[in-house]
């Protein structure tokens, strides 16, 4: 444990306070035992009071080191596929699991958990939301009928660019021991989907494309 005092017989140097480690305990407990030392950047580290031993350094995930994982992103999924309709509740829905990770660091075997829990939609129209909801598909005979907690209605025709970003949480474990929380969340963004809006027109026609192909509609 670091402590504001003197180390200045080198540079940099940093006082610290032994703590002892029992790990018959489950946690480990942590005493402190009031025996300080000095440590410098460079220089071995000094040995233990009272014959003890020095513990290995605890691996510790960051944010940075979590949003550095292959997280694989969401992919989104619009009904019906690309296609909407002006004014209707165009759903889209997010397709997206929980995922884990191994790798070694220093001799220590890490696994990583993360998991969704936040989706960040911007529908390319200047529209955004936030949901805890990934969404999902809906029945056919709903398709541009009802609204959903991710569905969007679109005031102009044209093709337009959603791009959702989905948060995750995460822990880890080192060596097999307990999970451990990551502080923060790491933000995974999809490729760009693209929707294009039509409008509909509904006329009275009299016969059929075969018998008139320059008719309406056809």
């Amino acid at each position: 444990m670091i402590i504001d005092a003197a180390c200045d017989s080198e540079p940099d140097g940093a006082m610290v306070e032994w703590i002892a480690i029992d790990s018959s305990t489950t946690p480990p407990t942590e005493t402190r035992t009031g025996d300080r030392s000095c440590l410098y950047p460079g220089s071995p580290a000094p040995e233990p009071p009272n014959g003890g031993e020095v513990a290995e350094p605890a691996v510790v995930i960051t944010l940075e080191d979590f949003q550095s994982q292959p997280i694989i992103a969401a992919a989104v999924i619009s009904e019906p596929n690309n296609f909407g309709l002006l004014g209707g509740h165009n759903n889209f829905w997010a397709d997206v699991e929980e995922q884990e990770f191994a790798f070694e660091t220093l001799g220590d075997q890490v696994r990583i958990r993360a998991w969704p829990v936040a989706y960040d939609w911007n529908y390319g129209d200047g529209t955004t939301r936030t949901t805890q909801t990934a969404g999902n598909a809906v029945p056919e005979s709903d398709w541009l009928l009802v609204e959903t907690p991710t569905s969007h209605a679109y005031g102009e025709t044209g093709d337009y660019n959603l791009v959702l970003t989905t948060r995750f949480n995460g822990d880890y474990s080192v060596n097999g021991g307990p999970w451990i929380p990551i502080a923060g969340q790491a933000a995974v963004q999809s490729d760009p989907h693209l929707i294009s809006i039509w409008r509909s027109d509904n006329r009275l026609v009299d016969g059929t494309c075969a018998e008139n192909p320059s008719a309406w509609g056809c």
